[in-house]
């Protein structure tokens, strides 16, 4: 998998920028209907070594935090996470239900309304795919994560085990004075992983712009800055015919005046 290397080229973005306009709005509206008036970024995308995706993921807390899973089970295959780092799904529940939840951690209630916001960002994220692949993309019910061992756990599945590359989808909405942070992990198998390869490949050489053939000049032929094209024979024996206005007579012309 390691032999794609063109993710971060200016191509890709802008057709992972494209996938993401509609589907954000979507998100927008819906988000706007459970919160109020908010703001919202464009998803950035970034491809992580399997190493550092476990600490990116640990690094923003697991237990304290809100962590699900889900299998992909249409358009794709592997496993996806969605996770709101500690201070963002503190900053949830506190939005949702009015409730500071302290150093205790997120209750069940708490838990459950993230799950509502969480919901409509996966609806994103799978719309993001699904227009990339240009095929459906399904996920299972959620399973949670309560620490890294059990993220560890599905990745020694017989299908994962051997990823060494995972996609990282971040997005930030604003409510007021308060940013929130999602990020959306999806862990491919190999097949799925050079699936979505191959479909942006195929993108990127339709966007790309194509560098018209240089004009052959055959040797003695004269340049010149636009090509005029030659008078068929009929246009020019319609000139000898009729000589434009204001030219001198001819010598005819001048014997019988």
């Amino acid at each position: 998998m390691s032999g794609h290397k063109n993710w971060f080229s200016e191509w890709y973005q802008d057709i992972f920028r494209e996938a993401s306009n509609i589907a954000m709005s979507h998100a927008l509206t819906a988000l706007s209907n459970m919160i109020g008036e908010i703001e919202m970024e464009p998803p950035s995308v970034k491809v992580l070594p399997r190493a550092k995706f476990l600490h990116e993921l640990a690094s923003k807390g697991i237990k304290d935090s809100f962590v699900v899973m889900f299998d992909i089970t249409e358009g794709l295959s592997g496993l996806t996470i969605l996770q709101f780092p500690k201070e963002s799904a503190k900053a949830l529940v506190m939005t949702l239900l009015g409730m500071d939840p302290g150093d205790e951690g997120i209750d069940e209630m708490g838990r459950s309304a993230i799950m509502e916001i969480g919901n409509i960002l996966i609806s994103v994220y799978t719309d993001i795919l699904a227009k990339l692949i240009e095929e459906p993309v399904s996920l299972s019910p959620p399973k949670p994560a309560e620490s890294l061992y059990d993220v560890e756990k599905e990745l020694s599945r017989p299908d994962l085990r051997d990823v060494t590359e995972v996609i990282m989808f971040k997005t930030r909405f604003y409510q007021k004075d308060t940013g929130i942070e999602s990020l959306f992990y999806l862990v491919p198998t190999k097949d799925a992983f050079d699936k979505l390869v191959g479909k942006l490949e195929a993108q990127v050489k339709d966007v790309e712009p194509e560098i018209p053939p240089e004009e052959t000049i055959e040797p003695g032929e004269e340049v010149s800055e636009s090509r005029v094209e030659e008078p068929t024979e009929s246009a020019q024996e319609e000139a000898q015919e009729s000589p434009t206005e204001g030219s001198e007579p001819t010598i005819n012309e001048q014997t019988e005046g």
